[in-house]
């Protein structure tokens, strides 16, 4: 794609200086390129990532256990927000003013191991819940706000790959939902998660008033287990 060579986060910027393009000029390419993008992402059977998909797909743990968040001060919010006010999409994802996703294709993924730790974690929750249930101290936090599922959200830990196919799904095996004890805490399991076959991601960091950042990042991701989707978006 000779377009992306002139927003290649390695290369672009002197490719662009070589140009001496007006900023109007380059915002101009920075929408073709854009434009081609999603166009070859349709053809590719590529769909956006929608909010209802990210928010099940977040709903649990698989085996990424560590703390992750998306430092969002050093992404860019300004190619994305001008590039879909000029060229409007049904049902954008709330982050689509930094990053956006495709996926295609929904596989499996299954593992097979003791989680002696994971199972004692499991475990120390459970009791801790129960713990508050019977103290009543769970009362003191039910008066926080809880953000209200959206309409037509699916609570489910059966993942459809196409809602015109009911039957095509993938169940969700995971340690919180089995019956845990001191028998099966020294056995092996088998865990499952269903996972996006090709996953891309789009997002641009944030540069200064000085120096704006013209490199636009498309990272390819294969076989991404749902519940730690989060790992793409670690740059």
């Amino acid at each position: 794609m000779q377009l992306y060579s002139l927003f290649d986060p390695v290369s672009g910027k002197e490719r662009l200086q070589q140009q001496n393009l007006t900023p109007e000029e380059i915002e101009t390419l920075e929408f073709n390129f854009m434009t081609y993008l999603f166009q070859v992402m349709e053809k590719s059977n590529f769909k956006l990532l929608s909010d209802e998909e990210f928010d099940i797909a977040q709903s649990g743990k698989y085996l990424l256990n560590l703390p992750i968040k998306v430092d969002e001060s050093k992404l860019d919010k300004k190619l994305l927000t001008k590039y879909f006010k000029e060229h409007p999409h049904d049902n954008l994802p709330e982050f689509s003013n930094k990053y956006i996703i495709f996926r295609r294709g929904i596989g499996i993924d299954r593992t097979t191991d003791y989680f002696f730790i994971e199972k004692v974690d499991v475990m120390i929750s459970r009791a801790w819940r129960s713990l508050l249930r019977v103290t009543r101290i769970d009362r003191l936090f039910s008066k926080k706000q809880h953000l209200k599922p959206k309409n037509g959200t699916k609570k489910t830990d059966e993942i459809n790959e196409d809602e015109e196919d009911p039957e095509l799904f993938v169940e969700r095996i995971r340690l919180e939902k089995i019956e845990l004890s001191l028998k099966n805490l020294m056995s092996k399991m088998t865990i499952q998660e269903p996972t996006f076959d090709r996953m891309i991601v789009v997002y641009r960091r944030a540069g200064t008033k000085t120096e704006p950042d013209r490199g636009i990042f498309v990272k390819h991701f294969k076989n991404i287990p749902m519940a730690d989707m989060e790992i793409v978006l670690v740059s």
